[in-house]
């Protein structure tokens, strides 16, 4: 049996939702056009130093770049009317920017789907819509529709993994799990009630698939200020395109650390792993510890 092709669907800033490709695409209405460009590996740049008598050259790191996709589609219609409005509901599905005027604005989502897997970009156009057509796409009652569109935040996203940890009174220690099975570095980020915590920033040593806490910081952990009523609890975020540190009502915390400061984010390939954490001083109905894992990747699939 031949197998399905891959799901592609596109949900756009008007919320509305396409099927261009797989098997529950309908071929009479849009469909993928050949010969799509970008999805594969995130865009990536390297730098290397030499010095003068130096042979070669000394890697000095990558940075990825935005990630460009072009790609085509085909529109189709019963008849010139039918087909103006699914060319025009397909454009109206696609902006370049965020809407000012709506709080809950999205650019358009790109979801692609395999039996394993289902990831995701964010997408804004790069330039203008065209189309293409040997004459008057309403006579036709086709067109084909060339894209090119940009991603600025270039990895392929799944669903966020969420481990929990509760304190089922004023104080407690335990562990919480936290694993990277992706092909990049993970910046975990944490959601916590009152209380003064004490959580975990260790360093990692090992191959991949193999990493555990180790080296010089194995063992590190990081008391936080006391949380609470006015803080409500706090947010860590080890993105560093992120406020790092803040309250529940989103006030910045970080002059409160004394200078503290988180230094490890969780390295690619990383198995589900224990960490320990603890709380006092918290409410006597307990507290309550999130560690929210993104899953990023450079690829639409596989790599696991």
């Amino acid at each position: 049996m031949q197998p399905d092709s891959v799901t592609v669907e596109v949900f756009g800033v008007d919320d509305s939702h396409w099927i261009i490709n797989g098997p529950n695409a309908d071929r009479d209405v849009i469909t993928l056009a050949t010969n799509p460009k970008g999805i594969g590996d995130a865009p990536v740049t390297t730098s290397y130093k030499s010095s003068v008598y130096q042979r070669g050259a000394t890697y000095q790191g990558k940075r990825y770049l935005k990630r460009d996709i072009t790609f085509a589609v085909n529109i189709h219609g019963t008849d010139d009317e039918e087909w103006e409005q699914r060319d025009s509901a397909w454009r109206n599905a696609w902006d370049y920017e965020l809407d000012a005027w709506d709080p809950d604005a999205t650019l358009t989502k790109m979801q692609i789907s395999t039996d394993r897997s289902t990831r995701w970009l964010w997408l804004a156009l790069d330039r203008s819509i065209e189309f293409e057509s040997e004459r008057d796409p309403h006579l036709l009652r086709k067109s084909v529709v060339p894209m090119a569109v940009t991603a600025a935040q270039p990895m392929w996203e799944e669903p966020m993994k969420i481990t929990v940890w509760e304190s089922g009174q004023g104080s407690g220690e335990g562990f919480i799990e936290v694993s990277n099975p992706t092909d990049l570095e993970m910046a975990q980020k944490w959601v916590l009630t009152r209380g003064r915590w004490r959580i975990p920033d260790v360093s990692w040593i090992g191959k991949k698939y193999q990493r555990t806490p180790g080296g010089r910081y194995g063992n590190r952990k990081i008391t936080l200020p006391m949380l609470g009523d006015r803080e409500g609890g706090a947010r860590i975020d080890l993105d560093p395109a992120k406020l790092y540190v803040r309250d529940l009502g989103g006030t910045n915390l970080i002059g409160r650390l004394g200078g503290l400061h988180f230094m490890h984010r969780i390295p690619p390939r990383t198995p589900p792993t224990l960490l320990p954490i603890s709380v006092t001083d918290a409410p006597a109905g307990g507290a309550r510890a999130e560690l929210r894992q993104p899953r990023l990747w450079t690829r639409a699939w596989g790599l696991r």
